[in-house]
């Protein structure tokens, strides 16, 4: 009788949003998943059922986990651009944690905006 493969579901989770926020849904493989999890392929698939659903379960974790600002902020840009259109349930998220960052003391708009800038090696001026 085969076992049942133990693993750490929000570390799991975590590794998977952080490959996700580096390379985007788009730009991020199977393999790429399989390698930052260690999980094996059919391991992935036998615990999160697709891609998609890893990604929605990756931005859950991250995002009630929020110890990771930057984490969070670079995955709800790739939720923004490449998921919330055509998935409901990322686009609600999202919404949520937009108005949790709106709470924050700089608009969202802004914290996202710095994110961005960052990653890009841009440092913009203090208003």
């Amino acid at each position: 009788m085969a076992g049942v493969a133990k693993f750490d579901r929000k570390a799991v989770l975590l590794a998977a949003a952080r490959e996700f926020a580096d390379r985007g849904y788009e730009g991020t493989s199977i393999a790429q998943l399989v390698t930052a999890t260690g999980l094996l392929r059919g391991s992935l698939y036998g615990s999160f059922g697709s891609k998609a659903e890893l990604f929605r379960l990756a931005l859950d974790e991250a995002l009630a986990d929020d110890s990771d600002r930057d984490l969070v902020i670079d995955l709800v840009t790739v939720a923004l651009r490449e998921r919330a259109a055509h998935d409901p349930e990322v686009a609600q998220l999202v919404s949520e944690r937009l108005a949790a960052l709106d709470g924050t003391g700089m608009p969202a708009s802004e914290q996202i905006y710095r994110r961005l800038a960052a990653r890009a090696g841009i440092h913009p001026r203090e208003p």
